[in-house]
């Protein structure tokens, strides 16, 4: 088997699992963290369990899906996908640092000076903008297996 297509496997398996883990956690895990705030939240944070799957799965993913464009950056058939795909997952990495990661690190450390209320609206708004990510992950992992579909 080619580099170039143990590339784009291992992309598309790592995306496919940061789809899968961030609807199952949207549907089944976030909602529990603003359930009862600001304890709930801060109870999540401090266990850091999400971060210890979070941060290597997003590393790998990144490393994958560049190194499938670096395999892949002659074939025109494949590199239009994959830098499309490149271009999304970067979106997501960009909408974390500026917005989703900062704004839950906030919310976990507001004590008194903001109400259980004004924590769960923000998280409320935290979860359902949460989508769009999920979204754009899903279309780098779907133009990442539409570029696999491709020849070599």
């Amino acid at each position: 088997m080619k580099s170039s297509d143990l590339a784009l496997g291992a992309s598309n398996l790592l995306l496919g699992t940061a789809v899968g883990a961030g609807v199952n956690q949207s549907v089944f895990v976030m909602p529990g963290w603003f359930s009862s705030p600001p304890q709930s939240l801060a109870k999540v944070q401090a266990s850091g369990s999400f971060k210890a799957f979070w941060i290597p799965l997003q590393a790998a993913s990144a490393l994958a899906l560049a190194g499938a464009f670096a395999f892949n950056r002659k074939n025109d058939q494949r590199r239009k996908p994959l830098s499309i795909a490149l271009g999304f997952y970067i979106g997501t990495w960009v909408s974390t640092a500026a917005y989703f990661a900062p704004e839950i690190i906030r919310l976990g450390r507001a004590g008194a000076d903001v109400s259980p209320g004004e924590i769960a609206r923000r998280g409320r708004r935290w979860l359902a903008l949460t989508w769009a990510r999920h979204v754009a992950l899903g279309a780098a992992w779907v133009l990442a297996l539409a570029a696999m579909a491709r020849k070599p």
